[in-house]
C-alpha cells in the first residue's frame, strides 16, 4: 500500500516515509528518505506560482497537472515506481484539502495501475483517512487522454496495459534478433498483459454504463 499525507499531518512511524518536493522537505525539517523522481519541475512550479492571483485557479492548476504529466509523470512508469516505494507514506507540504503535486501522482496510480492510494493523517499509531480535491483526478484523466496514444481503447488503464504488451514483444524481436535466441516467457507475458487491457476495457465500460445508469 502506498498513501499521502503532508509533513505536519503524518506524525508516525508506523510507514516509511518519503519526501517528494523539490527541496525533499527541507521546509518541514525533515530527514527521512526522499524519492527526488517525483519532484515537480521548478521551471513549470514558478509559472504555476507566479500565476496565482492572475488567472483562475481552475485554469492555473490545470496548468500545473499538464505539465507535471508532461514533464514528470509521462517519463516514468507507475507499475516501476509503485514497486519501489510499495508500503510507503509520499510527504508534501500542502493541507490534506489544498492542490498538491502528491494527489496527482495518487490519481496517477489509481487511474493507470487500478490501485486504491489514500490521503492519510497520523499522530502515533492512530492513523485516520482524510479528503482530497477530487476535481485533481479529473485534470489528470483529461491531460492523458489528450497526450497519450489510447490504442483505440476508451480505458486509460487498458491503454497502458495494452503499451506495456507492445514493448515487451518489441524487445523479444530485438533480443531474437541480437542473440538468435527464443524470448517466449516475454511473448507470454506480453500476451498475459494484452488480456489484462482487454478486462481493463471491460470493466471499464461496466462503469461507464453504471455509471450513466444511476444518473438516471
Amino acid at each position: 500500500m502506498i498513501g499521502t499525507s503532508s509533513h505536519n499531518n503524518w506524525q508516525s512511524n508506523k510507514y516509511i516515509t518519503y519526501a517528494i518536493s523539490g527541496n525533499r522537505g527541507a521546509n518541514a525539517n525533515y530527514h527521512g528518505y526522499c524519492y527526488p523522481k517525483l519532484a515537480p519541475k521548478l521551471s513549470f512550479w514558478k509559472i504555476w506560482h507566479d500565476q496565482i492571483g492572475k488567472i483562475s485557479k481552475e485554469e492555473n492548476n490545470k496548468y500545473y497537472v499538464q505539465e507535471y504529466w508532461k514533464q514528470v509523470l509521462s517519463k516514468l512508469d507507475p507499475k516501476q515506481v509503485y514497486s519501489e516505494l510499495d508500503n510507503s507514506i509520499l510527504l508534501c507540504y500542502e493541507p490534506n484539502t489544498e492542490f498538491c503535486h502528491r494527489h496527482i501522482v495518487a490519481a496517477w496510480f489509481e487511474i493507470l495501475l487500478g490501485v486504491e492510494v489514500p490521503e492519510l493523517k497520523a499522530k502515533d499509531d492512530q492513523i485516520e483517512y482524510a479528503n482530497r480535491p477530487a476535481y485533481i483526478k479529473d485534470f489528470l484523466e483529461e491531460t492523458m487522454r489528450m497526450n497519450r496514444n489510447m490504442h483505440g481503447f476508451k480505458s486509460l488503464r487498458a491503454s497502458y496495459l495494452f503499451e506495456k504488451g507492445e514493448k515487451l514483444e518489441l524487445l523479444a524481436d530485438e533480443l531474437e534478433a541480437k542473440t538468435g535466441k527464443c524470448y517466449n516467457n516475454y511473448r507470454q507475458d506480453a500476451c498475459l498483459l494484452k488480456c489484462d487491457a482487454a478486462m481493463a476495457e471491460e470493466e471499464y465500460k461496466d462503469y461507464i454504463a453504471e455509471s450513466k445508469s444511476k444518473a438516471h
